[in-house]
């Protein structure tokens, strides 16, 4: 009975030191990264080739390619290819009517990654980045200038992703996480050197690595796989910040639930497949591929919230086995006092009771990941790509909290 108790005390102890030492971890990143690194702007004019990828897209495809037509980068510089992929409805005669070159692809089997891969074999120029883009998201007028001007010297980079705001409390609630994702998670890391995820819309990179690397994708999540793939490499996913790609929320519930179900089997897949080789350059000294398999492990600070949180209780309680209170309140300041102090300054979070209730609402949404992590473990064989409803109804909600 002694050893028994002896190895559970030990046990507990190992599981709130690892905590810990996670969710210090990405308070220093936090916190560190709020100093702003001086940047130079180069002039740069890659010839960029625009991959648009649609499947029964037809209510929203209009404003894409209005957006792409109203770019500032010149014309003659740029491609637009819309790959209507597995559509049923008008996508494919809707992008023709608006001038845009069009491949439909017909496929057994689901996956953005064909598409991709797909319209990469079509295009007939010679292009220094190819960029994809979602058939529901809108980019500003300067966003391929934005692109150009960051993209020397890179392999890949991200557009910062913003949701559109149209006061639906399902879409603002999972628009208000992925806004403060930006401010906690990617702009820190941005200043810090460590590079960003691929995240499916507005991200370019080099035409044969992007095929390269989608040609070795397993999953659904062929975003997440193909930023395991390049960490593995020690090739780095550049944040751009200056820019910024609009994405939609989902409105209802069970659209909500199948997207996210979708996403965690392809997180559960990418960390089966993936996790090994990008532990491996972790280990020869790759910092960006560090962060990237701590990502993949923890993806979430509602994760390490709720173990902090409960590893608190346990030293308050003086339980046996518990830490120090001291260190445990240091990780618990930085899970909840700290991100409060930062989303005051970045006025992402209004001081009322509006603010409060859409940081509850939030919380309630976050929650829901452990139900819908659980069910993605118990189904993570299944391989379907449910349809959400579109729409591009709402206001761009470009704040730029810096």
């Amino acid at each position: 009975m002694r050893l028994i108790l002896r190895t559970g005390r030990i046990v507990l102890v190992a599981a709130q030191l690892l905590w810990l030492a996670v969710s210090l971890y990405q308070t220093a990143v936090t916190l560190l990264g709020q100093r702003k690194r001086p940047r130079t702007t180069k002039i740069a004019t890659p010839r960029f080739a625009i991959l648009i990828c649609a499947r029964n897209e037809e209510s929203v495809i209009d404003g894409i390619l209005t957006d792409l037509g109203a770019q500032t980068y010149p014309a003659e510089l740029m491609e637009v290819l819309v790959v209507a992929h597995n559509c049923s409805d008008s996508t494919a005669s809707l992008a023709r009517r608006q001038g845009s070159a069009v491949l439909e692809l017909k496929t057994e089997s689901p996956g953005k990654s064909q598409a991709i891969l797909a319209g990469l074999g079509h295009l007939q120029g010679v292009y220094d980045l190819v960029g994809v883009l979602d058939a529901d998201s809108r980019v500003p007028q300067d966003f391929l200038e934005t692109i150009a001007s960051a993209s020397p010297g890179e392999s890949c980079l991200q557009a910062e992703s913003l949701p559109r705001s149209d006061g639906d409390w399902l879409s603002a609630g999972y628009g208000f996480g992925r806004r403060s994702r930006n401010v906690f998670w990617w702009r820190p890391r941005e200043e810090l050197g460590l590079g960003t995820t691929i995240s499916g819309s507005g991200f370019f990179a080099r035409p044969a690595l992007l095929q390269r690397i989608l040609l070795g994708t397993r999953t659904l999540t062929e975003d997440l796989e193909s930023t395991a793939l390049l960490a593995a490499e020690g090739v780095r996913v550049r944040y751009v910040g200056g820019t910024y790609v609009e994405v939609g929320e989902p409105h209802e519930l069970a659209d909500s639930l199948r997207q996210r179900s979708r996403w965690a089997r392809g997180h559960l897949g990418v960390v089966w497949h993936s996790w090994p080789r990008v532990a491996r350059q972790a280990l020869r000294g790759d910092m960006g591929a560090l962060d990237t398999a701590i990502f993949l492990l923890v993806p979430t600070r509602v994760l390490t919230r709720t173990a902090v949180s409960g590893a608190f209780i346990l030293s308050a309680l003086r339980v046996p086995g518990a830490l120090p209170l001291a260190p445990v309140s240091v990780a618990l300041a930085g899970e909840w006092a700290l991100p409060f102090v930062i989303a005051v300054r970045a006025r992402l979070l209004p001081l009322s009771l509006s603010g409060a209730e859409l940081a509850f609402r939030h919380g309630i949404l976050s929650l829901l990941w452990f139900p819908v992590g659980l069910w993605a473990l118990l189904t993570a064989a299944e391989r379907r790509w449910d349809e959400s409803s579109r729409t591009t109804a709402g206001k761009p909600d470009a704040i730029k909290a810096r």
